[in-house]
């Protein structure tokens, strides 16, 4: 999957270079590159990538087996892939949110108050392994936020109103926003876009954003179902994924819909969304139209982001 995503390019050139003097960002992965040159072998890139985006893989795979009586892990695993396979491919993102959701899981499945507060701190300790997850941490108290229908959706107004207030306030400070979502290198490459690649990359956007919102509608409809009875463990997962949704709306309201703060939060929502997409296929509460129609769009988004790559 490495050479999927753009990432692969920027990551093998930093790897295989000598000067780490560039590095402002996470400064774990230098002693992870270190380690991967030390090798007897000379391939140490691919070790990078077995590394961080191969721990990625499992600790969702680890996060997903803590729900394995309400679906399929593995199921949920392919679903990851095949969903969101450009998203999930890149490095250092996907490891963050891997360690930030088996934090939630843990706090949300286990009983003990001690295992609760062992998975905040790791899903706190997400920030050590990519800056972005500033983001998934102010979004924690919104676990305790109520499930009913009605107060949710006077909540959604709040919370979209204080969100689009507090970025706006940030916003004053492009600098820091720029270095935690790695705007600066982003910011270049659109710009390099001819006029042909720019219609791409407007359509590319649109199949991006439907192949999130769509499913998450429709988990929405299931969940908001009086005749289903859903798992508290499932819900918190919910909520989280709902309060990344308002986020990532927010950012497009201040900055625009193929802004890269927008996309870069949807992106989070990724893992829960795939949980959550597998414990309702599970179940039964997906009918057969409403998966391919999920399945097309997928395939739509990837193809289209597979193109504008090239």
């Amino acid at each position: 999957f490495y050479c999927i995503n753009d990432d692969y390019f920027q990551y093998r050139n930093w790897i295989y270079g000598r000067d780490f003097s560039f590095w402002t960002k996470e400064k774990i992965y230098i002693n992870i590159i270190l380690f991967c040159r030390r090798l007897p072998f000379d391939y140490p890139y691919e070790v990078f990538r077995f590394v961080v985006w191969g721990g990625a893989v499992y600790i969702s795979y680890y996060t997903f087996r803590m729900y394995r009586g309400l679906l399929l892990p593995v199921q949920v695993l392919l679903f990851l892939f095949v969903f969101y396979s450009n998203a999930f491919c890149y490095a250092r993102a996907s490891l963050a949110m891997a360690f930030y959701f088996m934090g939630i899981a843990l706090y949300l499945y286990q009983k003990e108050w001690d295992m609760k507060l062992f998975g905040i701190v790791i899903a706190v300790s997400s920030i050590l392994f990519h800056r972005e997850m500033l983001v998934g941490i102010a979004i924690l108290p919104c676990l305790f936020i109520p499930f009913e229908k009605q107060k949710i959706s006077v909540l959604s107004v709040l919370l979209l109103i204080f969100a689009v207030i507090g970025i706006n306030f940030i916003s004053s400070n492009l600098e820091l926003l720029d270095s935690i979502f790695d705007n600066d290198d982003l910011s270049t490459k659109m710009e390099e876009i001819s006029d042909k690649g720019q219609g791409v990359l407007r359509m590319s956007t649109i199949f991006k954003y439907l192949n999130f919102f769509y499913p998450f509608y429709l988990i929405t409809k299931c969940f908001w179902n009086k005749n289903i009875i859903i798992p508290q463990y499932i819900i918190g997962m919910y909520r989280t994924t709902y309060a990344i949704m308002m986020a990532s709306v927010a950012f497009m309201i201040v900055f625009g819909l193929r802004s890269v703060y927008s996309y870069r939060v949807l992106y989070i929502s990724m893992i829960p969304l795939s949980l959550l997409i597998g414990f309702c296929y599970y179940n039964g509460f997906l009918k057969k139209k409403q998966f391919a129609i999920i399945m097309i769009l997928a395939l739509l988004s990837n193809s289209v982001r597979l193109i504008n790559a090239q």
